[in-house]
């Protein structure tokens, strides 16, 4: 657990502010189809989901035999991003409680960012399309660095642009990308118990597990009265 209140929170977007695997699944199945392969059921496309959109859709060829080389899964990757632009915000929802924690969290005036492995262009659709844009000061996404999580440079990227140190920060994921990306960060991190992943939230090593997200902000009142009497 925390015992300060953070001057920023960095957010994981896909599996922890929003569901987006119906539309992953819609962009990845109308590219098997295509190419002339049976699709995927929406739970099977969620266990693909988490590395970035190219590790996204050599899984999802894989999944139907198919190992396609570089070349190949380039040209996949581009199918795939033209058919995502176009239905990137259909069924994908903020999960409960998502807009009242962000709402209370930003009237306590903490800046807040996103760090995610899903290219910045379609994290910014997301969140404009959602109406969530004007919560985050900071989007960085899995093409904005030169690494992916569980790399900590994006998580440092995404602090730099909240003008925040690693030590007085906080992050929320939903994987085991979040976490090794926040620890090697110096990031003090918590896990959602829903989102895509295949590792149970208590064995991940995170600082806590958020059970709801409109618990936070009571936390984090929490943290900061601890924070205060630990000062004098």
């Amino acid at each position: 657990m925390f015992k300060f209140k953070p001057t920023a929170i960095v957010w994981d977007l896909d599996g922890t502010l929003v569901d987006s695997a119906p539309d992953l699944a819609s962009a990845l199945n109308t590219v098997l189809d295509k190419r002339g392969f049976f699709t995927l059921s929406l739970n099977e496309v969620r266990k693909m989901i988490g590395n970035g959109v190219p590790k996204l859709v050599e899984r999802g060829f894989n999944a139907v035999g198919i190992r396609p080389d570089a070349a190949q899964l380039d040209e996949l990757v581009a199918l795939f991003v033209t058919e995502y632009r176009e239905c990137a915000t259909n069924k994908t929802r903020p999960y409960p409680g998502v807009v009242d924690a962000l709402q209370a969290i930003h009237s306590m005036s903490i800046p807040m960012g996103v760090c995610t492995n899903k290219p910045e262009a379609f994290s910014r659709q997301i969140l404009k399309g959602l109406g969530l844009s004007g919560f985050f000061s900071s989007v960085i996404g899995g093409d904005s660095t030169s690494a992916r999580k569980p790399d900590p440079e994006p998580v440092l990227a995404c602090l730099r642009g909240l003008v925040s140190e690693p030590e007085l920060s906080l992050m929320i994921g939903d994987s085991i990308h979040d976490v090794h990306a926040a620890h090697a960060a110096g990031v003090s991190v918590g896990v959602v118990p829903w989102g895509y992943r295949s590792t149970s939230v208590d064995k991940m090593g995170a600082d806590f597990v958020l059970h709801e997200l409109t618990g936070l902000p009571g936390l984090i009142r929490d943290a900061e009265q601890v924070q205060q009497r630990t000062a004098h």
